[in-house]
């Protein structure tokens, strides 16, 4: 029976799916060797289709060496499937995943990626991104805007290696070893529903907590979307980061900053430059002994650490061998914030209403009907 409940603008009908969709993840970059462990019988094809060695193998340990030698034994390939039984799972470097593997040379290193269907990858990320312990319909939330990043990545990066990362430069994605049944009842509760803005997929940007208004993403990274413009957000006051305090040795500021391809020398002052409307900084600025650098805060935070630097709404309090950052918030603070979601969700509000909130104009519907 199918169950329709119109709310505003919203269309809210749970069909599946129908043909299965498929997410490539990147687990593991630029590493030297991969360890993949299988309890069950799997294959080993090369790109074209091939079986390497013929016959399934039994379960095993093997190990990918750089030049993909599997086993020590060379493959004289660039790239390797490593396909399980149906429904089997295999692990990487100790973690399981359900899907197949696909270990590519790149870069002088190994690229690992997992190609899984997409609902069975929210399994790995709903509960990883959001506690299971929350609202429902804040769970609700949290699946259809994964749902609906994934497919943007997708659709977006079509002939790449990769869909997306599976880490916080994407989504992360913790495999079989996230699995949380209530986590499972609301991505099986919004199967297939992702958010739209006329007939195209959502770009939907998510992040912890704002302490202040979202940002306007045209401000943040010069996307100009309609429905990524700041709102307020008043209710994540109960987050344990809407306050924080970073102490952080200048030498790893320098040391970051080297490392992302800044070539500074001694770092003499560290300065905010420009804010966005939401009160974030946008630039930074930084004398060296070399000369001058205008950072942008984002950048800042990527060369720390992002959970060493938590947003980039914060001040420096003092300055010498140790830096103390003092802010608030946690993430980038465009789109949707996750403690806000939570507390509309204890108050009684749906998800569709949620994701209206925090992303203005949206329509909710099957993906099925824009593909």
């Amino acid at each position: 029976m199918r169950l329709l409940i119109a709310v505003c603008c919203f269309l809210w009908i749970p069909l599946p799916l129908g043909a299965a969709e498929t997410i490539r993840v990147a687990l593991i970059e630029n590493v030297s060797q991969a360890t993949l462990t299988s309890g069950d019988r799997f294959f080993i094809k090369t790109v074209s289709g091939e079986r390497v060695g013929g016959h399934p193998l039994s379960s095993a340990e093997i190990t990918i060496l750089r030049g993909l030698a599997v086993n020590g034994r060379d493959s004289f390939e660039t790239e390797l499937l490593f396909i399980p039984r149906r429904g089997a799972v295999m692990a990487l470097n100790g973690r399981a995943y359900q899907g197949s593997f696909r270990v590519k040379k790149k870069n002088g290193g190994l690229l690992v990626v997992n190609e899984v269907d997409l609902e069975r990858y929210l399994q790995g990320v709903v509960p990883a991104e959001m506690s299971p312990k929350w609202e429902m319909e804040a769970l609700k939330t949290q699946a259809v805007i994964s749902r609906t990043y994934a497919l943007y990545q997708k659709q977006e990066r079509a002939g790449r290696d990769f869909d997306l990362a599976g880490s916080v430069l994407g989504q992360v994605y913790n495999g079989e070893s996230a699995g949380d049944r209530r986590a499972d009842s609301a991505i099986e509760q919004t199967r297939g529903m992702v958010l739209t803005y006329q007939g195209e997929l959502v770009l939907s940007f998510f992040h912890s907590t704002s302490a202040g208004p979202t940002e306007d993403a045209s401000e943040r990274w010069d996307i100009d979307r309609p429905y990524l413009k700041g709102v307020s957000c008043p209710l994540d006051r109960d987050s344990p980061h809407y306050h924080w305090e970073r102490p952080i040795a200048l030498q790893a500021v320098e040391e970051g900053l080297r490392k992302i391809g800044y070539p500074l020398e001694t770092i003499a002052t560290l300065s905010p430059l420009q804010w966005s409307r939401a009160g974030r900084l946008l630039t930074v600025r930084i004398l060296h002994s070399g000369g001058e650098l205008i950072l942008k805060a984002e950048e800042l935070r990527k060369a720390l650490g992002y959970q060493a630097l938590p947003s980039t709404h914060f001040k420096i309090d003092s300055f010498g061998k140790e830096l103390l950052f003092s802010g608030m918030g946690y993430g980038h603070g465009v789109g949707l914030c996750q403690w806000g979601a939570k507390v509309m969700a204890e108050r009684g509000l749906k998800f569709e209403e949620i994701l209206r909130y925090y992303y203005p104009g949206v329509k909710l519907q099957p993906y099925k009907e824009i593909k």
